[in-house]
């Protein structure tokens, strides 16, 4: 796997699940299925106010519904904790070979618990 990929998505991954901080109760509006209302953040090599410097080069992670992610760990009682250092631990990722056309590439966490889904720009489609 593309260590420079990975770093990314550990980051980008550790910074929307923390962002959102604990609640007691989700409730879902429809505005939070809005593909569109997407949350953006520019993490330069240097860091930022709310983002740690990092050794990659800089990128900008796209946080789409966050609630409604957020809501899923919570209805499969998923634990914050776990779920991070399943993902964001300090091993990597495992690359599972697809025969999918269109540029999708799978990845496994080292535990087996997660899989993460990378699509290229062109094939996201928000209706």
């Amino acid at each position: 796997m593309n260590y420079d990929l990975m770093l990314k998505i550990q980051l980008g991954i550790r910074h929307s699940v923390g962002r959102l901080g604990p609640t007691e109760s989700i409730k879902l509006k429809p505005t939070a299925f809005d593909a569109k209302k997407r949350l953006g953040t520019k993490f330069p090599p240097e860091g930022l106010k709310h983002t740690p410097p990092h050794q990659s080069s800089e990128f900008i992670w796209r946080d789409y519904c966050p609630l409604v992610f957020r809501a899923l760990r919570k209805l499969f009682n998923l634990d914050v904790d776990d779920y991070i250092l399943s993902i964001c631990g300090n091993d990597a990722f495992r690359e599972l070979s697809s025969t999918w056309k269109g540029g999708s590439f799978f990845y496994l966490t080292h535990d087996d618990k997660y899989m993460i889904k990378i699509i290229k720009k062109s094939k996201v489609r928000v209706s």
